[in-house]
């Protein structure tokens, strides 16, 4: 099952050490599904990517937006819709090959996260209005982050 996770960019070197395990993700679950029935599989997938990109800058507090997309086994996943409708819990480690790629802001977006991050009216609009970058694993090292 494809998870979107959210990262801190500060921390994108550790998603292919093979030791990364996060705890949660965001993936097209049955109840995102529902909710967004108008929509085609690809419109979907694109919200749980942005899902996991503002999970990324607002919560975690990452100076732009990074998501990391892993490859689980579907045992290896448990939806968690109380949270949010694409929200799951994800088990285990991160092998280095179960990465498929990253997005990451471009590094002018940084402003647009901060004012996020700070409460500015319109700033997640912002924020939403950036494409996230698609970067292969290779390309972690050398992702523009300045």
């Amino acid at each position: 099952m494809r998870v979107y996770i959210p990262v801190m960019v500060d921390e994108l070197g550790t998603v292919a050490s093979g030791s990364w395990e996060p705890a949660q993700g965001f993936a097209v679950t049955e109840r995102l599904l529902e909710i967004s029935e108008a929509l085609d599989p690809d419109e979907v997938a694109e919200e749980a990517l942005y899902a996991a990109g503002m999970e990324s800058a607002l919560e975690l507090d990452s100076r732009l937006r990074a998501v990391a997309v892993v490859d689980y086994p579907r045992p290896d996943v448990t939806p968690m819709p109380e949270l949010h409708p694409a929200a799951v819990r994800v088990s285990g480690k991160v092998a280095a090959d179960s990465i498929a790629c990253v997005f990451v802001d471009e590094p002018a977006a940084e402003q647009d996260v901060s004012a996020a991050h700070q409460g500015h009216p319109g700033a997640e609009d912002a924020l939403s209005s950036r494409d996230l970058l698609w970067y292969d694993v290779s390309e972690i090292p050398s992702i523009p982050l300045t």
